[in-house]
């Protein structure tokens, strides 16, 4: 897989198997990835708010991709990514597919906006394939450069669903089961009533109780939870 030279890391985890769906629409959005990802060029924006899986998709994106089609150039673009500045963008019309990740950290800014708006149209002229994620619809997006708001809006659209609590405790424990170890139910939907619910901070919640169970020796139980976690 071809990138940028710039400190962007790809997680190895990060894939379509391991990404709960939970409900219908969110399955037939990563079977339309995943047919894209076979060689389908396309332009897509996905949105969803706060821990829906929107840069898990994207990288997932990015590794089927190369699995695929390994022969092809793909760039995976986190627009929080300090080193970036709009110059950089010119290069990226020389990949086969590029994914630009936390579009709204750019939008104001009327160079990033103008390098976006560019970029859009060399990809389409050569028929490649390119993906956006962002926090908001492309209609509600504030967006100064009018043209690249009619070019987003024109993409296929997809919003990313939010678990259910049932997907999410789903999710911890498969989590849990990678790192070894053993969250019963009764744990995590102990760990759901009185948490955060959005994923990264969820995930962020169960490294520390992973940390402390190697350090201790001791099972994830409730007590031990809620000495850890100092509830």
């Amino acid at each position: 897989m071809q990138q940028l030279p710039l400190d962007i890391e790809i997680k190895a985890d990060a894939t379509f198997g391991n990404f709960v769906t939970g409900g219908d629409d969110n399955a037939q959005l990563v079977s339309m990835l995943e047919k894209v990802a076979e060689g389908e060029s396309e332009f897509v924006y996905l949105y969803g708010e706060t821990g829906t899986g929107r840069s898990h998709l994207l990288q997932a994106f990015a590794q089927r991709y190369s699995e695929c089609l390994p022969q092809a150039l793909i760039a995976y673009i986190p627009l929080d990514n300090m080193q970036l500045v709009p110059d950089m963008v010119e290069g990226l019309a020389g990949f086969d597919a590029v994914c630009i990740d936390g579009l709204e950290r750019c939008l104001g800014d009327k160079a990033w906006e103008t390098a976006l708006f560019n970029l859009y149209n060399q990809l389409k002229e050569q028929n490649k394939t390119f993906i956006i994620a962002g926090m908001e619809a492309p209609q509600q997006l504030k967006v100064g450069l009018a043209d690249l708001k009619s070019r987003l809006s024109a993409m296929l659209i997809h919003a990313i669903q939010p678990l259910s609590d049932v997907d999410k405790r789903l999710l911890i424990q498969k989590k849990a089961e990678e790192r070894g170890l053993e969250l019963t139910e009764e744990v995590a939907i102990f760990l759901l009533s009185r948490q955060q619910r959005d994923l990264p901070y969820l995930l962020g919640m169960l490294e520390t109780l992973d940390q402390a169970s190697l350090q201790a020796q001791r099972r994830l139980t409730i007590p031990f939870v809620k000495q850890v976690l100092e509830l």
